[in-house]
């Protein structure tokens, strides 16, 4: 089988990096090959270059491009086709995907699904094998490296949705990293009353993005606690934590008689458990939700948002770089992954 040129960054903790030819072969049955344009820098990757990859690894899933070859079977795309990725997809055929009544009709649950995480090509790299279940198609008009917001816009959508944020209700978010900044235009989007954003004054640059996405009021939570915050006549009844989980505890203390606490946040070693007064939380009729996009099912929507807001492109996108720069760029940026928006890596 012929191969095709590729060169991929290499990762092994701690904040290793190398970049090295990797050859790619053909795509297979039901399989794209995608020459890279853009990989967006998830807070993930972070993690894995810190302390997560104990072998040199390749690594990136936040990725856009364009279709070199498909596979046989390929049905909905051909060479030439600006696809956007998502890292997972339903698998569309188990007991789990299938509809009823022939399944349960629930592909967000599916636990076959088809990704190319793990492989030996990932998006910081110039060539990447996928799944077709993967891609979606890229809009005329939308430049390549907002395309590769699809995927971590598609995780903002998942919060939003799973706190059923609609019509009327206060939103809290907390957290105004990319993921909140996106839930925050969301949010605004879905017709929410009030979007009321808290961080630190450290992310000042974040805050303000936040406020021109939609945000009506901004909280610096070192300034005033969220504890101490008078939020008036009418708490939050939609609390969105994108925060480490310590956070949950205090969503959970300041929302509104029936609020709905939707959290996405992961502590990686201490500080995933938390405590928090059961018998209050039963009394106000409260709901606690957990938002775990994987496998991805909102692609399709989110590349329309993208196209539909351009301001989310404009306002989240604050560093680019070339593949060669991505160790020195991430190392550079580690000390600022709390503050720094979304850095891409963009090809030539």
């Amino acid at each position: 089988m012929s191969t095709h040129q590729n060169r991929s960054v290499y990762v092994k903790s701690p904040w290793q990096f190398e970049v090295h030819d990797n050859p790619v072969s053909e795509p297979g049955p039901g399989q794209l090959l995608v020459r890279i344009a853009a990989c967006a820098v998830c807070g993930t990757d972070f993690h894995v270059a810190d302390r997560m990859a104990q072998d040199w690894q390749v690594f990136g899933h936040e990725v856009s491009g364009v279709v070199e070859a498909v596979g046989e079977g390929v049905t909905r795309f051909a060479a030439g086709d600006r696809v956007a990725l998502d890292s997972s997809a339903p698998c569309g055929q188990c007991r789990i995907c299938l509809p009823r009544p022939y399944g349960r009709g629930r592909p967000e649950l599916c636990r076959t699904a088809a990704t190319y995480y793990g492989s030996a090509t990932m998006g910081f790299g110039k060539m990447l094998l996928t799944p077709q279940q993967c891609a979606v198609a890229v809009p005329q008009g939308m430049k390549l490296d907002v395309a590769a917001l699809t995927e971590p816009l598609g995780v903002s959508k998942d919060l939003v949705e799973t706190a059923q944020v609609g019509p009327g209700d206060h939103v809290l978010i907390i957290g105004p990293g990319p993921l909140g900044l996106g839930a925050a235009a969301l949010a605004r989007h879905y017709g929410a009353e009030r979007v009321i954003l808290a961080g630190r004054s450290r992310s000042e640059s974040r805050m303000a993005a936040g406020e021109a996405l939609g945000a009506d009021l901004l909280i610096r939570v070192d300034e005033t606690p969220l504890a101490a915050y008078d939020f008036g006549r009418r708490r939050p009844d939609k609390i969105l934590v994108t925060a480490p989980p310590q956070a949950l505890a205090e969503a959970i203390a300041i929302a509104a008689f029936g609020g709905v606490v939707a959290y996405i946040g992961i502590a990686w070693g201490p500080g995933a458990k938390v405590t928090f007064d059961a018998d209050a939380f039963h009394f106000n009729k409260m709901s606690l939700r957990a938002s775990h996009a994987s496998p991805g099912t909102h692609a399709a929507e989110t590349i329309r948002l993208l196209a539909d807001m351009p301001q989310l492109g404009a306002q989240l996108i604050s560093h680019r770089f070339g593949l060669e720069q991505t160790g020195p760029t991430l190392t550079a940026l580690r000390d600022e992954k709390r503050t720094l928006k979304k850095a891409v890596m963009v090809n030539d």
